[in-house]
């Protein structure tokens, strides 16, 4: 005799929506949360031969990419998705190409990688945002 009942599929509907519920209560404690407001943060640009731009500036916007707008001498660009948002590919003219050489740029903020992309990063008052020209680790493989 099988010791397992079968579970009724009312029950195991009910365990989805139950994961899909914490799900969303962990997402909305997790969320960017955008500081309304005027704010004083500092932006700089690392290239890949280590020289440096530095912004410094005050905005009302709430998240960054929005504020990097705002900086008249400062070109960026990249692809944009609905998901994702904009990814940036090319500062000031200088271009991280991952297809290419394996290169990106890194959004850090007050020095530790973003949680979130250049569109949907919340900025707050005194926070420092770095873009650092970065190029992934190539693993090698051992025989």
């Amino acid at each position: 005799m099988n010791k397992f009942k079968r579970l009724s599929p009312f029950w195991g509907a009910c365990a989805a929506i139950a994961v899909l519920a914490l799900l969303l209560v962990i997402y909305s404690l997790t969320k960017p949360v955008p500081m309304a407001g005027t704010k004083n943060i500092s932006i700089d640009m690392v290239y890949e031969n280590g020289v440096r731009d530095h912004y410094q500036i005050t905005t009302e916007a709430q998240y960054l990419l929005e504020a990097l707008k705002s900086i008249p001498d400062l070109e960026i660009d990249g692809t944009t998705s609905e998901e994702s948002g904009l990814m940036v590919i090319t500062i000031n003219g200088k271009r991280a190409d991952y297809q290419k050489d394996g290169a990106y740029w890194a959004i850090l903020c007050d020095g530790d990688p973003c949680s979130y992309g250049v569109s949907k990063q919340a900025i707050k008052d005194g926070e420092s945002y770095t873009f650092q020209y970065t190029k992934a680790v190539k693993e090698s493989r051992k025989s």
